[in-house]
C-alpha cells in the first residue's frame, strides 16, 4: 500500500477512483494491493449502473468474507475475486446482475460452503455436499436463481474415490462451457486470472498450475466462438489474442522445466 505524510506520520494513502480507473488490473495489484482494487471495484460497480444493485452488492460483501484469510501465492484471495469480476465489467464489457454477482461468489461454493451456510443461517452442517446444498438454496434466496445456477455450474464437483483430479476438472469445465453461456463468461474469467496470470505465480506452483490449465486454452477459445458467446466482436479478438499468448507461454515454460 502506498504511504503518505499526515501531520508528521506516515499514513495509508487514501486511494482515488481516479487513480485506478485507467490501470490494467494487474498495474492496480502491484502498485495499490488489495485496498487499490476494492476501490476501482466499486468505482466500476457505479459506473455500470449496479452500486445500488441489492444482490450484487451483497454478493460481493459475501464473497469478500468467505476469502478474507485466504491466501495464494502472490497475493490475497480477494484480489482474485475482485480481478474476475473487474475483468467481466471492464474488459468484456457485460454487466448483467446474476454474472457479476456470481462472479463475486464463484469460490464460496466450492471453498466455503459450511462458512458460507453458517455465516447466513448459523447451521453448522459437517457434511460438504449438505452444505454445498444449502449454500446454494441460499445463494437464490439472496441473490436470485440464476446466480445461484451459475455459480453451481463453475463450481467444480467433489470427487470420487479414484477419479483423477484433472480429468474430473477438465470434463466439468468443457460440460459448463459447451452448455451454459453464462457460468462460461465467470469461469472465462477466473481462468484468464488463474491461467493466464500464472506467469506471475512464485515457486514450485507455477509448473503445477501450468499442467493443470494446459488442456484447457482449447476449450475456453472454443467457447468464444460458439454462436450464443456472450463475447463479441474486436472483445473477443483480443480475448483470443490473450488466450494465444498465455498458452505458448506456458508451453515454453513447461519445455524449459523439462530440460
Amino acid at each position: 500500500m502506498r504511504m503518505e505524510t499526515v501531520g508528521g506520520e506516515t499514513a495509508p494513502h487514501t486511494i482515488t477512483p481516479e487513480e485506478v480507473r485507467d490501470l490494467s488490473l494487474g498495474e492496480i495489484t502491484e502498485q495499490y494491493g488489495t485496498l487499490g482494487l476494492y476501490t476501482r471495484l466499486q468505482d466500476s460497480l457505479k459506473i455500470h449502473g449496479l452500486d445500488q444493485n441489492e444482490e450484487v452488492l451483497w454478493a460481493m460483501q459475501l464473497g469478500l468474507m468467505l476469502h478474507a484469510n485466504d491466501k495464494r501465492t502472490n497475493g490475497h484471495y480477494e484480489d482474485h475475486v475482485m480481478r474476475a469480476t473487474l475483468r467481466i465489467l471492464d474488459h468484456y464489457e457485460i454487466d448483467d446482475p446474476s454474472i457479476i454477482a456470481a462472479a463475486l461468489l464463484h469460490d464460496s461454493i466450492e471453498d466455503h460452503p459450511k462458512d458460507l451456510v453458517l455465516a447466513l443461517t448459523g447451521e453448522k452442517i459437517d457434511d460438504v455436499r449438505a452444505a454445498r446444498t444449502r449454500g446454494l438454496e441460499l445463494i437464490s434466496n439472496y441473490a436470485g436463481d440464476e446466480t445461484s445456477d451459475i455459480v453451481s455450474a463453475v463450481t467444480n464437483p467433489i470427487l470420487k474415490e479414484g477419479e483423477d483430479k484433472l480429468v474430473v476438472y477438465g470434463d466439468h469445465t468443457e460440460n459448463l462451457v459447451l452448455n451454459h453461456p453464462k457460468a462460461r463468461v465467470v469461469k472465462l474469467s477466473d481462468f484468464t486470472d488463474n491461467a493466464v496470470g500464472n506467469h506471475y505465480t512464485v515457486g514450485d506452483k507455477q509448473r503445477d498450475l501450468d499442467l493443470k490449465y494446459l488442456d484447457q486454452y482449447r476449450i475456453h477459445r472454443m467457447g468464444l466462438f460458439m454462436p450464443d458467446s456472450l463475447i463479441t466482436g474486436q472483445k473477443r479478438q483480443e480475448i483470443l489474442a490473450q488466450l494465444t499468448v498465455a498458452h505458448m507461454r506456458s508451453l515454453s515454460r513447461l519445455a524449459k522445466a523439462a530440460n
